[in-house]
């Protein structure tokens, strides 16, 4: 009787290990897995994840410590962990890759630690936020940020700003649970009072009622975390159709990017974002990219979070192979030899830091103005300079 892919994988437990011996014997080429939402809802995520993969390519070439780096995609086509978990074990085991990246959402992400584990590959987290996270594998590499730290940042803020009634709206999934949490707790410490919070489902067509129990509570200041596009736009619409975006300072994180404003009406003029990017930034790193995205993708193109992260993914797989050179490729030595790290990137400094792999690194406070000729843009009016992370319980 032929049995399952997946129960094959767990019958011969090994299976994992001699994937990994064969990827890392394979001395011409290293191949690097990376599982995104190249089609589907999210689509705008995996195709900045692959911006972000090819820019790098385009403009470190395709080879380091003599060996030629392949990537090999597979399509997640929306955020099921079951797939993800299923896509990221073919890659080892089939395809025979020495690393694995991308992932959009937390679930995924916490699915596949037992594919990391197991196979002793480094993956590198672009997108997922959840502190919790880290703890699930030492394999894991995270690319972009902890979601509690830009959410204190902004509660810091907003009091700093003479802010005192505060409210959180946030999809409702884990991630936007923690930027609620958070928020709400540093925003009280710090001697504000907290006058509500909606959780908004993910499929939210209508988000008229929702901004109409953010009306009726007469906050100053609204805390958002949304997934960017459409549930972003239609919530700022919301807003604006309830003179919100005009009476209350409304503090995001990723629903705003420059390379989405051009889906937003003026509505979004005022709206400020803490991250850790500034897709305008000047430094060689980011013009060498953003000049790759205008060459290659259009005029339009921006960096954003996700190509970021996977650039310096990209980034970190090259210095682990390069570190090997001359010998087979070992996730377990790859990983030894990040704690500590530090690299310019197109976001500015980062360093990884040794006691939680957490990335310290800049957090930018953004607001959208208008520009010159009409359009759109975020103008950084305060960075924070290389943030060390808070860990959660």
């Amino acid at each position: 009787m032929k049995l399952p892919f997946t129960r094959l994988l767990t019958r011969f437990g090994v299976a994992f290990a001699f994937a990994s011996s064969a990827a890392a014997f394979a001395q011409d080429t290293v191949k690097i897995g990376f599982v995104g939402p190249y089609t589907g809802p999210f689509a705008v995520a995996g195709q900045s994840f692959r911006q972000g993969i090819e820019a790098y390519v385009a403009l470190h070439g395709d080879s380091v410590g003599g060996k030629k780096v392949q990537v090999v995609y597979r399509d997640s086509a929306g955020a099921d962990p079951t797939l993800a978990k299923r896509l990221a074990e073919e890659l080892v085991v089939k395809d025979k890759v020495a690393m694995l990246g991308g992932f959009y959402l937390s679930p995924e992400v916490a699915a596949t630690a037992p594919v990391a584990n197991a196979a002793k590959v480094p993956l590198f987290i672009v997108n997922a936020s959840t502190p919790a996270l880290m703890k699930m594998s030492p394999y894991f590499v995270r690319m972009g940020q902890a979601i509690n730290q830009p959410a204190e940042l902004a509660a810091v803020y907003a009091r700093q700003s003479g802010k005192s009634r505060g409210f959180v709206a946030v999809g409702d999934y884990g991630p936007g649970h923690i930027v609620e949490q958070t928020f709400s707790a540093k925003f009280a410490a710090e001697g504000g009072q907290m006058v509500g919070s909606v959780r908004v489902p993910l499929n939210t067509a209508d988000f008229a009622p929702f901004a109409e129990r953010i009306a009726n509570a007469h906050p100053d200041v609204l805390q958002v975390f949304l997934p960017p596009g459409a549930s972003s736009v239609g919530f700022s619409k919301a807003l604006a159709a309830r003179g919100l975006t005009q009476k209350v300072m409304i503090i995001g994180q990723g629903e705003a990017e420059d390379s989405d404003l051009p889906l937003f009406d003026e509505s979004i003029f005022g709206f400020k974002s803490i991250i850790y990017i500034d897709a305008n930034a000047t430094n060689p790193e980011n013009t060498a990219f953003a000049g790759w995205l205008l060459k290659n993708v259009g005029a339009s193109a921006r960096t954003n979070s996700f190509s970021i992260g996977a650039f310096d993914a990209m980034h970190l797989a090259y210095k682990m192979i390069g570190d090997q050179a001359g010998k087979p490729f070992d996730g377990q030595a790859a990983m030894k030899s990040l704690p500590g790290y530090t690299w310019k990137s197109p976001r500015g400094q980062v360093t990884i830091d040794p006691a939680s792999r957490e990335l310290v690194q800049n957090f930018y406070l953004r607001e959208v103005v208008k520009t010159e000729d009409g359009g759109k843009r975020n103008k950084v009016i305060k960075t924070w300079a290389q943030v060390k992370p808070t860990v959660l319980p």
